[in-house]
């Protein structure tokens, strides 16, 4: 059985689905945070999330890049969208629409006071038309709490710990971020997250957010 060791800041933000992920699979990992920018120069990219994986014949894999991460440990858990490549292309597109709101958010964190009206104005347009464009695609599957099919996939999980993050943005976040993705105003979005939190994949996960 493999270890790993995951390096990442100490936020909900990109590495969020790699620990659901690796909680669920039931194999021993390490949650490691770098000094920083000390350790900068240190990581493959010089940027977080990194996944470091040891075979049981003391190989080491490398993997830098949360979407690659993610996707890796998701199909390695047989939890990948498997209805051919139409659907797998569209699971490519909204879980890289969920990593550009992520980034807006740490953008703006970070980003000097006088820049951060214009990230504010770019953040409300495109959570606007990605909750329009989620619940459609949610409808279009029957608004069964799930992107693909009628069983918990990569992509909800992906969800799931997007809206976890979000409703806990911590600071510097923008004012008002979460409003986008409520039940009132995102209705199919928050039957995806109550499916995930109430199932067995997630159970781990969510023990450790209370």
């Amino acid at each position: 059985m493999s270890t790993y060791i995951l390096r990442y800041f100490p936020i909900k933000a990109r590495a969020e689905v790699a620990r659901l992920l690796l909680l669920a699979s039931g194999d021993k990992f390490t949650n490691v945070i770098p000094e920083w920018p000390e350790e900068k120069d240190n990581q493959p990219l010089g940027q977080l999330p990194v996944l470091i994986e040891t075979l049981e014949d003391g190989t080491e894999f490398e993997l830098s890049d949360s979407i690659a991460i993610e996707k890796y440990l998701a199909r390695k858990s047989n939890l990948l969208v498997k209805s051919g490549p139409m659907d797998t292309a569209r699971e490519d597109q909204l879980s890289s629409q969920i990593k550009d709101v992520i980034d807006m958010h740490i953008a703006h964190m970070y980003a000097p006071e006088d820049s951060r009206e214009f990230i504010e104005a770019q953040y409300r347009s495109k959570a606007e038309a990605f909750v329009k464009y989620h619940e459609k695609i949610l409808a279009e599957n029957g608004s069964n709490g799930h992107y693909f099919g009628s069983k918990t996939t990569y992509m909800d999980i992906a969800l799931f710990a997007f809206i976890t993050g979000i409703r806990q943005p911590g600071e510097n976040a923008i004012e008002g971020c979460a409003d986008y993705f409520s039940k009132r105003n995102a209705p199919g979005l928050n039957k995806v997250y109550e499916t995930v939190q109430t199932s067995s994949i997630a159970a781990l996960y969510v023990a450790t957010l209370k």
